[in-house]
C-alpha cells in the first residue's frame, strides 16, 4: 500500500498537476452556476482558495511521505499527549533568558516559537472562510477547528490508518491546542472587520441588477 501511496504522489507532481486542477475547478463552477443560475466569480474565487487551501494543508501536514527504505523502519506510533508542552520546549530549545531583554527577539525567530506560531497560522484561513463565507457562530468554528485539526493528528499518528506500520510524523497534543485556536483568530479578524467587509450576498444582488439593465 506504502508504495502505491509513493506512486500516487510522484504521479502528481511529474506534471499532471494541470489535469488534477481542471477536475477540481470544474465542479466548483458547475456547483456555483446550478445554484445560483449565473457565473458568480467572487462565490467561485472563495470556493477555488478554500479548495486550494485545503489541498496545501494536505500537503504541508502530510508531506512528503517517506521513502520506501524510511517506511520500512517504521514500527511505532508517537504521541505527545502533554498539553501545552511547548512552553517547556521554548524554555529548553530558545535562548530566553527572562534576566537579558537582548535573548526576547531571538526567543521570536527559535524554531520552537515559530512552529507554534505556524501551527495557529495553519487555520486562520479555515476561521476566515467559516466565518466570512459561511456565517458561522465562534462556537460552531471552534468546534470544526478542532475536528479538523483531530482528523490530521490521527492522520499521522495512525500513518495515514495503516498505510505505514507506524506513524512518520509526530501526534501532538499542543498541534491540537494551537490548531483549533487558529480558526478561533480567524473568526475574531472577520468578526472585528464585518464593519467594512460587504457581505457575500452583496455580490449576488449586485449581479441581479446588471442582468436587470441589460434586460
Amino acid at each position: 500500500m506504502a508504495r502505491h501511496i509513493a506512486g500516487w504522489y510522484s504521479y502528481l507532481i511529474k506534471g499532471k498537476q494541470k489535469c488534477f486542477a481542471v477536475l477540481c475547478t470544474a465542479p466548483i463552477i458547475l456547483g456555483t452556476f446550478l445554484k445560483y443560475k449565473r457565473i458568480n466569480l467572487v462565490r467561485i474565487g472563495f470556493e477555488y482558495g478554500m479548495l486550494l487551501y485545503s489541498l496545501c494543508l494536505v500537503a504541508v501536514v502530510l508531506f512528503p511521505l517517506p521513502t520506501l527504505e524510511q517506511a520500512a523502519k517504521l514500527s511505532t506510533h508517537d504521541i505527545q499527549m502533554i498539553p501545552f508542552h511547548f512552553v517547556v520546549d521554548i524554555i529548553n530549545e530558545s535562548p530566553f533568558q527572562l534576566t537579558n531583554p537582548i535573548t526576547w527577539i531571538k526567543t521570536l525567530y527559535s524554531n520552537v516559537v515559530l512552529q507554534v506560531v505556524f501551527n495557529v497560522v495553519l487555520t486562520i484561513p479555515l476561521g476566515v472562510f467559516l466565518r466570512y463565507y459561511c456565517h458561522l457562530s465562534a462556537k460552531k468554528i471552534v468546534v470544526i477547528s478542532f475536528f479538523v485539526s483531530l482528523v490530521i493528528e490521527v492522520t499521522q499518528l495512525t500513518g495515514i490508518y495503516g498505510i505505514y506500520r507506524g506513524s512518520y510524523r509526530l501526534c501532538d497534543m499542543d498541534d491540537l491546542i494551537t490548531n483549533t485556536f487558529g480558526g478561533y483568530v480567524g473568526y475574531r479578524i472577520v468578526a472585528a472587520a464585518e464593519g467594512i467587509l460587504p457581505e457575500i450576498t452583496a455580490f449576488d444582488i449586485k449581479l441581479d441588477r446588471r442582468q436587470k439593465n441589460v434586460a
